[in-house]
């Protein structure tokens, strides 16, 4: 517990001020809505063609189309997308507030065919009093554009032994950058307007079509980044914002990659701090292990330490997997120290079947090439980290967690690798903003997809806000962790009233 707390001691000193950085960086939100060129086209208000949805959603859910024009930004750009959507109306017409809508995160998750889903999450007071409304981003689920799929190949370094982390860099930017410029000009007609800032306007244009004054939204991860960018342009329609699982309003590619630095290695760490003693020794024993040897299975298998490393940071996320980490911890370690040889190729087999990576025909990691995913960060985010920054970073994951950490940090900073500034970037938030009704601002201290840090400055960069603050690594907390967590943002949902004081939550497993 003690590298936890020194760990996190360290990053919250070191998280910048809103307001601190470079004007290369920035993107001003007044200027850019007083440019010509991006001015936004008056919405009209419209009535939505509300049918029935179909076996895939429950019986009182109704589905529609919105339809949008391919860029709100510029009159010239001919075309439009049609957004599906979806509604779920209050249980309890006589006290309905609103409409509550939400993004799932991705960027690529269907909000539509998680309607269901993230109505079970929410609390009986919220059913009652708030029509739930999904609506797909553009290129997701039913929504226009078709976006083409890439398969790339996730290529991993040496299976053991020292990483060249110089040379390892520049021949993963390059072999992913050339299929990216590929994937890229097969979408070129569509990659540059499927950004958050035209994903904000599309969000507008439906709150009109509901005939809604204003929106109360649910951002989850990437949600968060559409949450407050639609609060930026549309601050007078947000009726209440609750931000899960929050992305910095500061980011960058480079941010990105550095957070990785530290917060796959304090996610793990808390993993396991909970999961015991037993669990810390064999997690040390099989990743020094697996340094200098693979196992392989009997169907040809192979694990490595990227294999296991890959899985055990993913799984780090979720409490609900982290049993999955114990059992792979022990079937590896078996598989690793087990006298009998029938016991341990059982133990090796076992492992091969729950690593993805390791199973056969498979010698080499598979990635799939998320276009939608892709497309969506290197529009909002126009840096291109080089690669040796980027191999200065994974020296620095690899040093704090190990080699495993140092290619997660090397994935995440070569996202962009290969594809042109496209798109319009999303204004960085340099001044805190004022909103009607401040956010909810809830995170996991721990969380590895997007770290406390970025709740951190999220908080700075809306006045009045408060924040719900989980002590485990679960990634979007709301519905999903612990009453503490839950109740304090379903009274603010409900009551647009916020917290006296910021909430801390124990963490319980």
């Amino acid at each position: 517990m003690r590298r936890t707390g020194i760990v996190l001691a360290t990053l919250v000193a070191c998280v910048p001020l809103i307001g601190t950085v470079p004007a290369t960086a920035t993107h001003d939100v007044a200027a850019d809505a007083a440019s010509p060129a991006t001015t936004t086209p008056q919405t009209p208000r419209a009535s939505l063609d509300w049918r029935a949805c179909g076996s895939s959603l429950p019986s009182q859910a109704r589905c529609a189309t919105l339809t949008v024009p391919r860029d709100w930004g510029d009159r010239r750009v001919d075309g439009t997308y049609r957004i599906s959507v979806a509604r779920i109306p209050a249980e309890k017409p006589s006290e309905r507030i609103g409409v509550l809508t939400f993004n799932p995160g991705g960027p690529g998750s269907a909000a539509v065919s998680n309607i269901t889903w993230v109505q079970g999450m929410l609390p009986q007071r919220v059913r009652d009093r708030f029509d739930i409304v999904a609506w797909d981003p553009r290129g997701v689920g039913g929504s226009e554009p078709s976006i083409t799929g890439c398969t790339v190949k996730d290529i991993s370094p040496p299976k053991t032994g020292p990483v060249d982390w110089d040379a390892w860099a520049s021949r993963y930017m390059r072999v992913n950058g050339q299929a990216a410029a590929g994937c890229y000009e097969a979408n070129r007609r569509h990659a540059p307007y499927v950004g958050t800032w035209q994903l904000v306007r599309d969000l507008d244009a439906l709150r009109a079509a509901l005939g809604e004054a204003s929106l109360t939204f649910w951002g989850m991860s990437y949600g968060s980044t559409v949450g407050r960018s639609y609060a930026q342009y549309f601050p007078q329609r947000v009726r209440a914002l609750v931000l899960d699982g929050v992305i910095s309003p500061l980011s960058t590619i480079d941010l990105w990659a550095r957070e990785h630095t530290w917060d796959d290695p304090l996610a793990i760490t808390t993993m396991l701090d909970a999961l015991g003693p037993a669990y810390q020794a064999k997690y040390t024993r099989v990743m020094a292990s697996l340094q200098t040897r693979t196992l392989r299975s009997s169907s040809g298998g192979r694990i490595t330490r990227w294999t296991v490393g890959k899985d055990i940071i993913s799984w780090a996320s979720y409490q609900t997997t982290w049993s999955s980490v114990a059992n792979l911890l022990d079937q590896v370690d078996a598989g690793l120290r087990a006298r009998d040889a029938t016991v341990r190729q059982r133990a090796i087999d076992t492992a091969a079947g729950m690593l993805a990576d390791a199973r056969p025909g498979q010698p080499e990691p598979k990635g799939w090439f998320d276009p939608q995913w892709t497309y969506v960060n290197c529009s909002d985010m126009p840096d291109r980290p080089t690669p040796a920054r980027l191999a200065q970073l994974a020296r620095e994951g690899a040093a704090a967690g190990g080699v495993h950490v140092g290619q997660a940090v090397l994935r995440e900073g070569a996202q962009c690798a290969g594809l042109p500034v496209f798109g319009r970037a999303i204004p960085r938030i340099t001044s805190p903003i004022s909103l009607p009704t401040p956010p909810l601002i809830a995170n996991a201290r721990a969380d590895n997809r997007t770290p406390w840090t970025a709740a951190i400055e999220m908080s700075r960069a809306f006045a009045g806000s408060r924040t719900v603050e989980y002590g485990g690594t679960h990634h979007i907390v709301y519905g999903r962790t612990t009453t503490c967590v839950d109740r304090p943002i379903t009274r603010y949902l409900v009551n647009q009233r916020l917290p006296g004081r910021d909430v801390t939550c124990p963490l319980r497993y």
